[in-house]
């Protein structure tokens, strides 16, 4: 790891933090009447921004190969790119709200198919058998098959402005396929466990500091997985530049 990458990995330590405070007191906006509704919108719109930039600004660091000088410089690339990254971001959260409403909804669609396979196989086949398949195919959609294709053109989105779109491809190596997934429930899932986990302490200082330990680990696993999964995006599209240039 490089200075400059030590520098980032601060940067983002520090700054997801701030992140997430923000959102935290976003949550306690009230929403009762329009004007409040529209602050709110205003408010959830500004923390998406901050946040497009923070991590586009790191997909260009790391495509640009992350030397020294590039901080700065990757953060004012980013910042030209911000309308076309923040339209993206608000797309990909549109889909993956409707694909949350797809999986609910499969309930009804899991029974009629165990019903049709039933007649049809002459063997009971059981509704949450079926339906477990169905969410296990969302699964793979939302956590596997769409950040393949979506995080290769976040990437080209916050170097290239809108012409990154084009980057939107699934043509990836195997190795990127299973570090996606891994990545994802590392930063998102993993940190979760950790917190739910409750070792058996006596007394309350002992407590708050094995609390304590366990958020910080957690929320250090959230920040060096999407750190890492970052880096890992833009530096395969850092290899196909090199690779086109000297061929």
């Amino acid at each position: 790891m490089t200075p400059a990458s030590r520098k980032l990995f601060l940067l983002h330590v520090l700054a997801n933090a701030l992140l997430l405070w923000l959102g935290y007191e976003w949550l306690g906006v009230g929403e009762s009447t329009r004007l409040r509704l529209v602050w709110s919108a205003c408010l959830a719109l500004a923390i998406l921004k901050l946040a497009c930039w923070l991590h586009g600004a790191t997909l260009v660091f790391f495509r640009a190969g992350g030397s020294e000088p590039k901080i700065s410089g990757a953060f004012r690339a980013a910042l030209r790119s911000l309308p076309a990254l923040l339209v993206a971001a608000i797309l990909v959260l549109v889909l993956y709200g409707l694909l949350a409403w797809a999986a609910a909804a499969s309930g009804q669609p899991a029974f009629r198919l165990a019903s049709w396979l039933t007649l049809r196989l002459r063997t009971p086949v059981k509704p949450a058998t079926v339906a477990h398949v169905f969410l296990g195919a969302f699964w793979i959609v939302r956590w596997v098959v769409l950040p393949v294709a979506l995080l290769p053109m976040a990437s080209g989105i916050a170097a290239r402005g809108w012409r990154g779109y084009s980057e939107f491809s699934w043509r990836a190596g195997w190795r990127y396929w299973l570090e996606v997934p891994l990545l994802l429930v590392a930063g998102l899932l993993l940190p979760f466990v950790v917190l739910g986990w409750a070792p058996a302490v006596s007394g309350f200082t002992l407590e708050m500091v094995s609390f304590l330990l366990r958020m910080l680990v957690a929320y250090l696993l959230f920040v060096g997985a999407f750190w890492t999964l970052e880096w890992r995006t833009a530096a395969r599209k850092k290899r196909k530049l090199t690779n086109v240039k000297f061929c």
